[in-house]
């Protein structure tokens, strides 16, 4: 092969790299600025063992859709651990998860996209949170 084409034929693999490399880290730069907004009111203070439903978007900086599987309704509950509820999609960007009120009640509400970061042999988990607009959150008694 001579140099010429041997200098074109690393120059396209070397393009097809750096392509591969962009396509992989968008997704992840994806989910910067992605915000959670309610489409109807939530009471926190609900009574326990009363279920409530969670209805909201996933937008972007931009004010676009985002939608993702794997979308959970993460409950922090007053004086216990916090619980993972799935949301079911509802179209494009749209979610909802229906959330059984704990003893001593919710403290806050966010929104988790399940992740996975691989280290060496290792998997570890590595969600992603999506804080509500305007934040969800009381205090607990």
């Amino acid at each position: 092969m001579s140099s010429r084409r041997w200098l074109l034929a690393l120059s396209i693999v070397l393009l097809a790299v750096a392509v591969g490399a962009a396509l992989i880290t968008v997704p992840a730069a994806a989910k910067e600025g992605v915000r959670a907004t309610l489409e109807q009111p939530v009471r926190l203070g609900a009574q326990a063992g009363q279920t409530i439903r969670v209805a909201w978007r996933l937008l972007d900086e931009n004010g676009r859709r985002f939608g993702a599987s794997g979308i959970y309704l993460r409950v922090s509950r007053c004086g216990r651990g916090p619980l993972m509820v799935p949301a079911a999609k509802h179209g494009h960007g749209r979610y909802v998860a229906r959330v059984n009120m704990p003893q001593g009640g919710v403290r806050k509400l966010i929104v988790g996209l399940k992740g996975w970061r691989i280290i060496g042999k290792r998997t570890q988990r590595a969600d992603v949170f999506f804080q509500f607009d305007p934040v969800l959150s009381r205090r607990c008694a």
